[in-house]
């Protein structure tokens, strides 16, 4: 994905998208992505050229999403002691209650499957 500035410079955006939570524990099970899965691939992300067809070159990826079903706090703390100040800069976090707030904002209506089915009214002993 890219971004051309006002000035005519382009950002060059890179995308990770986790079905699962991220958690900074040290065995992650079948719903989670361990936090360190996602920093090898981050750094990997920024070293990694892509051939950008309008401009006829090679380019980095200038910042990087981590697009997450959600994500504990401990793990982006994490991640952050664990980057360098300039990749810290770089990444960015978005989880579903970014996402949703985002249709919210854009007066856009949400999808069918983000709306949580109620269970049963009784109380279950």
């Amino acid at each position: 994905m890219k971004f051309e500035l006002p000035t005519q410079h382009v950002l060059n955006f890179g995308i990770q998208a986790k079905k699962g939570k991220l958690d900074a524990s040290g065995a992650p099970n079948a719903s989670s992505v361990n936090v360190t899965e996602i920093r090898n691939q981050a750094l990997m992300m920024f070293g990694h050229e892509i051939f950008d067809h309008d401009v006829g070159r090679r380019v980095l990826a200038d910042h990087a999403f981590i697009v997450a079903c959600g994500g504990t706090k401990a793990a982006r703390n994490w991640l952050g002691s664990k980057l360098d100040a300039l990749k810290r800069s770089q990444l960015m976090f978005i989880d579903r209650d970014d996402i949703l707030n985002l249709f919210v904002v854009g007066n856009v209506a949400l999808p069918i499957g983000a709306f949580v089915q109620p269970e049963d009214e009784d109380i279950r002993f």
